[in-house]
């Protein structure tokens, strides 16, 4: 199973975290220093990501995680919700 995660504060996020079994994956970049472009790429790039991984693997997600995700990322057409479990 997959899981997806963040790294911050409660009103920042800073990192994109994925977990697979023992192994944990994170962005480069601190999201919150980071500009609007980056966050928007960063997002398209994991919505890709998990829909090719998700082919594969269960991807599980809690909904405020989500939300906090797609926001953060500028994503709108629920790329990452619908992982929500």
């Amino acid at each position: 199973m997959i899981k997806l995660g963040v790294r911050g504060s409660t009103d920042s996020v800073n990192y994109i975290l994925i977990k697979i079994d023992d192994l944990t994956l994170m962005t480069t970049e601190n999201l919150f220093l980071a500009g609007q472009d980056y966050r928007i790429k960063t997002g398209k790039n994991l919505a890709q990501l998990l829909n090719t991984l998700s082919k594969d693997h269960e991807i599980s997600v809690g909904q405020n995680m989500a939300e906090n995700i797609e926001s953060e990322l500028s994503l709108k057409n629920g790329e990452i919700k619908k992982y929500v479990k």
